[in-house]
């Protein structure tokens, strides 16, 4: 799994580099979207990082113009983060990309690896 994932990541660096993202800010998109208006400190968590480190993050997306911070209408010291239309198109062509990959790494199995594969992966996801 670790292999399959450095190779992803391996294979996605050129395209990355082309927008400017680079793999943790794809991950900070895509955590902001999928959350919807999350707060910073909800960004530190989920990566397991220091708020001040958080905010260094998302003050790069900022500048990129792919997030937005929205003072919240309830709570004057709360700070919100929402994607912009830039981020989520530089966010889809990134989920694009990384399935085209996928397709590309996987496609050396033939259709009995694919589903001994998939029936294997199954049987793991089901452990937790």
């Amino acid at each position: 799994m670790f292999v399959i994932g450095r190779k992803m990541r391996e294979e996605m660096k050129q395209s990355m580099q082309k927008s400017g993202c680079s793999w943790l800010h794809f991950e900070v998109l895509r955590f902001v979207d999928e959350s919807r208006r999350i707060l910073m400190r909800d960004v530190a968590e989920h990566f397991s990082i220091t708020p001040p480190a958080a905010t260094l993050l998302v003050d790069g997306l900022v500048a990129g113009k792919l997030l937005r911070r929205i003072v919240d209408p309830k709570d004057r010291r709360a700070i919100r983060v929402a994607i912009t239309p830039k981020g989520k198109k530089i966010l889809k062509q990134g989920i694009a990309e990384r399935i085209a990959k996928i397709k590309h790494i996987f496609s050396v199995l033939d259709s009995k690896e694919h589903a001994e594969l998939l029936r294997i992966l199954n049987k793991i996801a089901k452990l937790s």
